[in-house]
């Protein structure tokens, strides 16, 4: 449930990378995924991040610096400044909050709560920390956690970074999602799926940072068939419900936005999540679809 983990990472604005111990990546050095759209008066840059990424390393090469130097309008997931990562947090507790007489204990057998407070007590979180709080915000704190003791840094997140260089040439800045928006997706899921959600997240815990390394390799390569198995394929064929909330509903929402700004003119720069960019329900797959010109920027 890679692609869980780092959607669970970008909603509080934490980090999913490498170990933190990684050497930054030296400018230029990577190569991660980049494709553009053209229609005969529009040009869109697909551009597929990572939320997260270890201090110091590059977010991008000079391909991507050069897209968006000549892009006008750059798009994110979610608007990125102080504000709104309050928003987010005040509503995670909001939604996330357990409904009276049904604390998190009750969704865990008693063998599933033991390794529950193990867990936590590993994590040094008091015993019961998580008792008043429903199974996905449980899950996502679960998986924050670690990351933040491996000492990420959330400032180093390809997105931020990408909305940084946007805010310093004075681009306009968009988003494609409201932190409520993104949120309720997640409340939303049925009880099943959360339970789930937190079963993965308590057996995971102590190999978070070692998946999500190997994602992050695969980001910093542009390996697309690496990235799409283990991000979108293991979503689709493990969770379906899962997989219907982040890359299929999410995606046509998306596509419905952008399809609408390629009927104007001028140039877009798109930066979201890698899965959302790659697969069969991919933006790239959407375009094409719709008989865009795609091709990917090496």
């Amino acid at each position: 449930m890679k692609s869980v983990f780092g959607m669970f990472a970008a909603l509080l604005a934490f980090l999913f990378a490498s170990c933190a111990q990684a050497p930054a990546q030296e400018e230029g050095s990577i190569s991660p995924l980049l494709y553009v759209v053209r229609d005969a008066d529009s040009t869109m840059y697909l551009y597929g991040t990572v939320h997260v990424r270890p201090r110091g390393s590059d977010w991008g090469n000079d391909r991507v610096r050069a897209a968006l130097d000549e892009s006008s309008e750059i798009w994110t997931e979610l608007m990125m400044n102080p504000e709104t990562d309050g928003q987010t947090q005040a509503l995670a507790m909001r939604l996330g909050r357990a409904e009276p007489g049904h604390p998190l204990s009750s969704w865990l057998t008693p063998e599933e709560n033991a390794s529950l407070n193990a867990v936590t007590t590993r994590l040094g979180m008091p015993q019961g920390a998580l008792e008043g709080v429903k199974p996905w915000l449980a899950a996502l704190t679960l998986t924050v956690m670690p990351l933040v003791q491996a000492g990420y840094d959330a400032e180093s997140g390809v997105d931020r970074s990408v909305d940084a260089y946007g805010d310093a040439a004075g681009k306009t800045m968009r988003a494609l999602e409201t932190p409520e928006q993104q949120l309720t997706f997640f409340a939303n899921l049925s009880p099943e799926m959360q339970r789930e959600m937190l079963q993965e997240a308590i057996n995971e815990s102590d190999s978070i940072a070692t998946m999500i390394g190997e994602m992050s390799n695969a980001w910093e390569h542009g390996d697309e068939r690496a990235l799409e198995h283990a991000v979108v394929e293991e979503t689709r064929t493990d969770y379906p419900e899962l997989y219907q909330m982040l890359f299929v509903d999410r995606n046509n929402a998306w596509m419905a936005e952008l399809s609408r700004e390629m009927e104007g003119s001028g140039v877009d720069f798109i930066a979201v999540g890698a899965g959302h960019i790659i697969g069969r329900d991919g933006l790239v797959a959407q375009f094409r679809a719709r008989g865009y010109r795609v091709e990917r920027v090496r």
